[in-house]
């Protein structure tokens, strides 16, 4: 069915128009939603429908164009409407525009009303709008539940011919007709139809990225055209192309063309790239966007990267350079020019009119201009930023004083700022001496700042100096100026180290003592000592004894005063001794050692015993504090020439709190018994007959030990070496002897006898018969016992004393006797010798029985002839004293004859 209707009025047109033939049967396929799309159309939008296009003219405007499209997808129409606006047109009124909107909405009502008199088709499909890829499979069942005169799919692919099953379905495997409307029909009581929408789509073959009509570095700020290429793709108005910038989304086009066909489209993408882009990677993607009955997610294809640099004007840190840069004088200044650019710039410095330093660093003085230039320059541009130089100065000096200051008096220093252009914030004074302590004083702001000091002796040698902190303009808004540092000398009273010149020294009786009197002062001190009325020693040090006077005095005098101190010497005594016993101690037993103190001016703290021998050992044991200690001690050998002595701790008054007095050194004298060296003399000595052994006792001991032997009963001999041999008796012992004691050691004498083997049991030849082994035994005698083992050809060894042999056994075997005196070795030959026993045994016994056989046979024929009768049974009568014979297992009677010798030997 076509319909066009037309209606104009003013200037306005309102066309009507429908574009497509809907079928040849003339009837309006029903879907079942209507949609709306401002801009291109949407996955529901059917296509190739027939559609109402309206025209609007709007006057005075821009030359511009909007096409806005209403689908009817229950009518199966789809309106379009055009603005289009244009210079010169005539407007209608307000009141034409309403008239002409209510004709519209009666015209859409008309079309409704025609539209749902057919609504009512008693078929339905599986799905509404397939997807499907170019030649791609698709197939859509169409059924209905009424009885009907015959149902089919017209389609230029794949239609079924009428039938009247109530479900048919429309298959195409292979689907390439783009234009393809199928529709399925059904005769009830009028022809009805259903359209199916179809949609096929085809993925681009390539989509690429570019740039438009540029090459090489972009320029910062500058616009460029990137043009995004997608070939062959269908269709068209599902198409998106969007814009990625790393894996960002920036931007997006879509397309309105309604074209079912593949296609080549174009999209750009307008860039006004930064510095922050160099490098940067750009690609686009084309997807289709086919609806919800599209493939899910939608098919993409995306375009390799593009990247590109960017050059850009360079950016000098201001930070690091600030406009204005204070100079003190003597202090010169490093600026620092540091510019980002694309590429990287070069930087260069102007001072004054014809002078330029390449460098990103300047280093500026007093001496600088006032004003300089860094200037960063590249293929982008050129930035210059000006620095402005101030040279500033400030000092420090004391006030109505010179020379050296004196420890504890009052000063004062003052701080004189100059040429300052800046606010001045705070000054601030510090104080560095050799000790490295700062102290901090602010002040009110004015051109001339003091403060007043009381140094004291710690100050010598220190350093004033003052900083003004300054308040300037920029991203640096503070500066800080110093002044030059202002040493003084300080002159103190001398002061004696007490550490080391404590006031009570004690010295014990034989023993000098070194008094130090060390003393700090400026100018250096001058030492001296007092003894007694008269007596003066110019030195730092003093040695004190037993004759020194009592109280002795350090001076130490300078310009600036004198100091004195009192030392009191102390003469003190300790001994050490044994308690109830002279000479050498016995290992062992235990003795008395006491320690005696005399003398002592100071508290006793504790007693400390100490023991030193050859190897250097302590032992501390501490007592109660009395004047007399004593110590038990058991000595052992190892105390032999061990020293002993004692330590009284005393507790003085003064910085050096303790002091420590010893006694002499006590050497003692340890006997002990003697040990004998097991290791050279071990309890089991072996000796070989016709080898004589010497034997060695040493013995360990105080006093030295003698050595004898005891050999049996009455045998002793007197010496640290006996030689012994076979002859010697078992048992010998070795006997050390000393005043403390005596030791004993056994030695066992073991004779060594090589082995002996026993001939007459074991022969040199051995014979063999086959198949009677034999057993040889081979004993043998020697000391230790002998272990006995045999050896049958190369590898073969058998540890017994016995050995069984047989034909099998080598020719010769091997006994070794063997123990720690020697080896014996001797040789048995193996003779294998054939057995005729047997066949003498054998042919005796068949002799034998060819004998009695023939015995057997020449009795029985004599038996025969001459020890048995013949007897007939003719004309017999059983009687009692015939014989009996068995007749079927009975004895019966069977009477008999006696023959005689003429009827035998008829």
């Amino acid at each position: 069915m076509s319909v066009s209707v037309s209606l104009l009025m003013c200037m306005c047109v309102y066309r009507l128009q429908v574009s497509k033939q809907m079928s040849r049967r003339g009837d309006i396929p029903v879907n079942s939603l209507i949609s709306t799309q401002e801009k291109g159309s949407t996955a529901d939008q059917p296509r190739g429908h027939s559609h109402l296009v309206f025209h609007w003219v709007k006057c005075n405007a821009d030359l511009t164009r909007e096409k806005k499209s209403i689908s009817f997808l229950k009518l199966g129409i789809r309106v379009e409407h055009y603005f289009k606006m244009q210079e010169g047109s005539l407007c209608p009124t307000t009141s034409f525009r309403i008239f002409y909107l209510r004709l519209l909405g009666f015209c859409f009502l008309y079309f409704s009303s025609v539209a749902g008199t057919q609504a009512e088709c008693p078929v339905q499909l599986s799905q509404q709008r397939v997807v499907v890829r170019y030649n791609g499979s698709v197939a859509v069942n169409c059924n209905t539940s009424i009885t009907h005169k015959g149902m089919g799919w017209e389609a230029s692919e794949g239609g079924v011919p009428m039938t009247r099953d109530k479900m048919i379905t429309w298959r195409v495997s292979h689907l390439t007709e783009w234009d393809i409307e199928p529709f399925c029909y059904i005769n009830h009581e009028e022809q009805c139809q259903v359209q199916l929408l179809v949609t096929i789509y085809k993925t681009p073959d390539s989509v690429s990225i570019s740039i438009v009509d540029h090459s090489g570095p972009m320029i910062e700020g500058q616009q460029y055209e990137l043009q995004c290429d997608v070939h062959d793709v269908a269709p068209v108005q599902y198409l998106t192309v969007k814009w990625y910038k790393g894996q960002t989304l920036i931007n997006q086009n879509t397309f309105t063309e309604d074209s079912k066909t593949p296609g080549n489209k174009t999209a750009t993408l307008q860039i006004r790239p930064d510095r922050a882009d160099d490098g940067a990677q750009y690609s686009c993607a084309a997807e289709l966007e086919l609806g919800a009955e599209g493939p899910q997610p939608p098919p993409n294809k995306t375009s390799e990267s593009l990247s590109f640099t960017v050059y850009s004007k360079p950016i000098i840190d201001e930070n690091k350079l600030p406009s204005i840069v204070p100079v003190f004088r003597g202090n010169p200044e490093v600026l620092v020019c540091e510019a980002e650019g694309n590429p990287k710039p070069t930087i260069s410095w102007i001072l004054g009119t014809n002078v330029i330093v390449y460098n990103e660093t300047l280093t500026i003085s007093e001496s600088t201009p006032e004003h300089v230039y860094c200037i960063a320059d590249n293929s982008a541009g050129r930035t210059t930023r000006q620095v402005n130089v101030s040279i500033q100065d400030i000092s420090i000096s004391t006030v109505s004083h010179t020379g050296p200051m004196i420890a504890g008096e009052w000063y004062e220093l003052q701080c004189f700022i100059q040429n300052v252009v800046f606010k001045i914030v705070d000054v601030r004074w510090y104080k560095l001496n050799q000790i490295n302590v700062t102290e901090t004083i602010k002040t009110p702001a004015n051109l001339t700042y003091k403060v007043r000091i009381r140094p004291d002796r710690a100050d010598d040698g220190a350093q004033f100096w003052c900083e003004a902190k300054l308040e300037a303009k920029g991203p640096q808004r503070y500066s800080t100026m110093s002044s030059d540092h202002l040493s003084i000398t300080v002159h103190s009273k001398p002061i004696i180290d007490e550490n080391k010149l404590p006031s009570i020294v004690p010295v014990f009786r034989g023993n000098p003592e070194v008094l130090v009197c060390e003393a700090e002062g400026n100018p250096k001190p001058t030492i001296s000592w007092i003894l007694g009325t008269n007596v003066i020693v110019y030195n730092e040090t003093l040695t004190i004894s037993e004759s020194t006077p009592e109280h002795v005095y350090c001076m130490a005098n300078n310009s600036v005063g004198s100091t004195t101190r009192q030392v009191n010497v102390s003469i003190q005594d300790i001994s050490i001794s044994t308690v109830s016993h002279t000479g050498p101690m016995i290992a062992g037993e235990w003795y008395e050692l006491q320690c005696f103190i005399q003398n002592v001016v100071f508290k006793i703290v504790d007693v400390r015993w100490y023991k030193l021998n050859q190897i250097n050992v302590t032992e501390t044991i501490k007592t109660p504090a009395n004047l007399t200690y004593k110590v038990r001690i058991r000595p052992d050998r190892a105390d032999d020439g061990a020293q002993f002595w004692c330590e009284a701790k005393l507790e003085a008054k003064g910085p050096q709190r303790y002091s420590t007095m010893s006694s002499d050194h006590l050497s003692i004298t340890v006997h002990s018994k003697p040990i004998i060296d097991e290791n050279k003399l071990p309890s089991i000595v072996p000796v070989f007959r016709g080898n004589p052994e010497v034997l060695v006792c040493e013995a360990e001991g105080n006093p030295k030990p003698t050595i004898s032997w005891i050999l049996g009963t009455n045998v002793i001999v007197y010496n640290e070496s006996l030689t012994i041999s076979e002859s010697t008796p078992e048992h010998v012992y070795c006997i050390a002897n000393n005043s403390a004691g005596r030791t004993t050691r056994q030695v066992n004498v073991s004779i060594q006898v090589k082995p002996i083997i026993n001939e007459n049991k074991l022969p040199s030849i051995v014979p063999v018969f086959r198949g009677y082994p034999e057993v040889l035994v081979c004993e043998a005698e020697g000391h230790p016992k002998p272990t006995i083992s045999w050896i049958l050809g190369t590898n073969v060894i058998v540890y017994n004393e016995t050995l069984t042999i047989s034909e099998s056994t080598p020719e010769h075997v091997y006994c070794v006797a063997n123990n720690s005196a020697g080896r014996t070795t001797r040789q048995v030959n193996v003779v294998l010798k054939e057995d005729y026993l047997p066949l003498i045994a054998g042919l005796i016994a068949v002799t034998v029985v060819f004998i009695s056989v023939i015995f057997i046979f020449i009795y029985s024929i004599y038996y025969k002839t001459a020890k048995m009768g013949r007897y007939s049974l003719k004309d017999a009568k059983p009687s009692a004293q015939n014989g009996n014979i068995a007749q079927n297992g009975k004895h019966s009677p069977i009477p008999m004859k006696k023959l005689s010798q003429s009827d035998i030997l008829a």
